[in-house]
């Protein structure tokens, strides 16, 4: 049995594909959150008391409470930008409708804010796109404001895992998405494929810089940062054939990687993609993805190949089914941890989450489960 580690040294391990001396495990980071009505709930559970402020307006899952991973025994803690160009920056007076900075709204859908029709979808030409949209400022210190002194706290006080979130929540090909419409942008690719590279382009220019600037402000603290994320799959399949994606979006991303990289080339990226994204993995590791959230556990996913395949060249952060093992009974929830620690943990690379964000419908005392199983379950050598 490998001696006793800090969540650091844990975390480390693991996401280097060796044996730490149990399963990691994660929650809080950009795609893995807990929404609000479920973190008061938690609170109660646990005897937390009050709800810490919240870290971020204009969304759910706003809540990012030190209190609450140290009871759940979570390995890792979060720095997050002080703002996300997804923000609210125009109020509409309508609460359920704000404008993002690049000038797109979006509008509630409980218990979500998602984007509106798009600022671009009737748009006929490239000159369109810097005419109707905001391109933000991506160099002006409001976006990183006290990044860096979290991150140094974090570093000084705990051995915890430090993740740098998401600088903001979508990437390149769901921004392009978000601006132009999800069908027509796929057109677009298809049909006016400069249309479509000059989005991608000055999208990709947006996050670059934010993370340039994130990357100056906590890069030399931090263990790991995430990506923004970028559905490329639906349950069954992709959305975007592997060509289409080689051609069209695998470079935005890829340089994306390389801005991480190029700061520190120790420092571990990781990539959130939901759906079915079993034919793109070799993609993300060529490019220098270190770690993949979240391997959904869908039908169309044999996690075991995808181990068998893939456990060597990357790591795996997720496979907790949030949708019928999360809101079941607790022998469900315990069940659904032995099976993911059997399939993804030996050899290391793999970080035990949920699979996305603990919805409303998850009883409080079964994320507590989730994690009381992880902790009992999941020590090396693995016997489940």
């Amino acid at each position: 049995m490998p001696a006793a580690m800090t969540s650091r040294e844990r975390v480390r391990a693991a996401l280097d594909h060796q044996e730490p001396d149990r399963v990691p495990v994660a929650l809080g980071g950009g795609p893995y959150g807990v929404v609000d009505d479920l973190y008061f709930r938690l609170l109660d559970a646990l005897n937390l008391g009050a709800p810490v402020e919240p870290f971020r307006s204009g969304h759910n899952i706003s809540y990012q409470d030190d209190r609450l991973f140290a009871a759940l025994g979570i390995d890792t803690r979060y720095v997050w930008p002080a703002l996300s160009p997804s923000s609210p920056a125009v109020q509409t007076g309508d609460p359920s409708r704000f404008l993002d900075s690049y000038g797109q709204p979006w509008i509630r859908a409980t218990p979500y804010f998602y984007a509106d029709d798009g600022i671009l979808t009737d748009a006929s030409s490239i000159d369109d796109i810097d005419r109707r949209l905001t391109w933000p400022d991506t160099s002006l210190p409001k976006w990183t404001a006290g990044v860096a002194e979290r991150a140094q706290a974090l570093r000084e006080q705990t051995d915890c895992f430090i993740i740098a979130r998401m600088v903001t929540s979508h990437g390149p090909f769901q921004t392009a998405c978000d601006l132009r419409g999800t069908e027509q942008f796929l057109m677009d690719l298809a049909l006016d494929p400069d249309f479509a590279h000059h989005l991608l382009d000055r999208v990709t220019d947006t996050i670059d810089g934010l993370l340039r600037n994130y990357l100056a402000a906590c890069g030399s603290t931090i263990d790991m940062i995430e990506l923004p994320g970028d559905d490329y799959a639906g349950n069954e399949s992709l959305v975007i054939s592997p060509r289409m994606f080689r051609t069209h979006i695998k470079p935005a991303l890829a340089r994306l990687v390389n801005t991480a990289k190029s700061f520190r080339s120790d420092l571990k990226v990781m990539l959130h993609s939901d759906g079915n994204i079993w034919p793109l993995l070799p993609d993300f590791a060529e490019i220098g993805v270190d770690v993949v959230h979240p391997l959904e556990p869908l039908p169309s996913m044999d996690l075991d190949a995808i181990k068998a395949e893939f456990g060597q060249r990357l790591a795996f952060l997720g496979g907790i089914d949030i949708s019928h093992a999360m809101p079941g009974a607790r022998q469900d929830v315990i069940a659904e941890v032995k099976r993911r620690i059997a399939q993804l943990g030996p050899g290391g690379g793999y970080v035990l989450s949920p699979s996305n964000h603990l919805q409303d419908d998850v009883p409080a005392e079964n994320v507590i489960t989730l994690f009381e199983a992880a902790r009992q379950y999941g020590v090396y050598p693995l016997q489940v």
